[in-house]
């Protein structure tokens, strides 16, 4: 099983949205759930309208949710969800009355947070959902007790444990596989949970920053890939499952679009390839002549693909960075998939 790590940004759940149902069989999202945009009727947003939007575009099938922590991205109503009270009554009863069908929800913890009112937390979850995530950074200091906390109340196998990477920066691999092997001894020990995942991504906040890449075009490694395979390599007798940021960045940063250079995006499968024209010489309409379309017909059959060959065809069906983030998207989890 494939876990893709997504927040519900409107790119992310239009990628999926679109994913063959096959491809959606064989993978389980992991969802930080952010808050709606800020409209007029809602200034603040809200996350049940995020919620709904979610299962719109992910309908019946599996997901880990979890709650987004960057704070353009959240509201009151999100930081009021980490509130310990009555083993954070406010996260598990909002779990209750917005959840549908077949998920897997994240165990919050604040810092300095009590033993009881997170065992509590994960009792009234376990038994109306069967399975808990434990999602915390790679080096958390709190991750070994929190895990030796919920294997006090729930069987290890029912546990799906997430050490989070974040940017895997190119020139220092190993330390990442280091961090997964602390975490497996110091975290995991002798009880070993039913799924280990190690998400993270080596996708550049500016393509341009990764060697090599120049401004109109280049090629680069996707790392998060080899990280994953040493890490399982290393620890064969424990789960560890692919899991990654889904070929994006795994932090959100506020930009304005009108620097934007337009850019299609292709995963060969062990590296991205990019091409890029500014809308002063044509866009995206330019930048996808130049695909190479031997590269393209080497893809999957996805969304993401057809709207690559639309564009090439001289057929652009969208014109923003963010709808081909999605198109990125959906092109990564189909392989990734398969």
């Amino acid at each position: 099983m494939y876990y893709p790590n997504l927040k519900t940004s409107d790119a992310e759940l239009r990628a999926v949205r679109f994913l063959d149902d096959d491809v959606k069989r064989k993978i389980i999202p992991i969802f930080e759930l952010t808050r709606s945009r800020k409209t007029r009727n809602i200034p603040n947003g809200s996350i049940e309208r995020r919620v709904e939007q979610l299962y719109g575009a992910y309908g019946k099938y599996c997901f880990i949710l979890d709650l987004a922590t960057q704070d353009d991205l959240i509201n009151d109503q999100v930081i009021s969800m980490f509130d310990e009270s009555g083993g954070y009554r406010n996260w598990t009863d909002f779990l209750e009355k917005n959840s549908e069908g077949n998920i897997i929800p994240c165990v919050l913890y604040t810092e300095d947070g009590s033993k009881e009112n997170f065992q509590k937390q994960i009792d009234r979850i376990a038994s109306r959902y069967g399975k808990i995530c434990l999602r915390t950074s790679v080096a958390d200091e709190d991750a070994s007790k929190l895990y030796r906390w919920a294997c006090e109340v729930v069987d290890a196998n029912d546990i799906i444990t997430c050490g989070i990477l974040y940017y895997i920066e190119p020139l220092r691999i190993g330390n990442y596989k280091e961090l997964c092997r602390l975490y497996v001894e110091r975290v995991i020990g002798n009880k070993i949970p039913g799924s280990v995942l190690f998400p993270g991504s080596s996708f550049p906040r500016y393509v341009t920053d990764r060697e090599g890449c120049g401004d109109l075009k280049g090629k680069f490694e996707a790392l998060e890939l080899l990280v994953e395979r040493d890490v399982q390599t290393m620890f064969s007798n424990i789960p560890i499952e692919p899991s990654d940021f889904a070929s994006v960045h795994p932090i959100r940063y506020q930009t304005g679009g009108g620097n934007w250079i337009p850019r299609i995006d292709i995963f060969d499968g062990s590296s991205f390839i990019y091409v890029r024209s500014r809308r002063t010489n044509g866009g995206y309409d330019k930048a996808a002549q130049d695909v190479d379309r031997t590269l393209v017909s080497r893809l999957p059959e996805s969304w993401g693909k057809t709207q690559i060959i639309n564009a090439i065809d001289g057929k652009v069906t969208g014109g923003s960075p963010s709808f081909w983030i999605s198109v990125r998207i959906n092109c990564w989890i189909t392989q990734r998939a398969k």
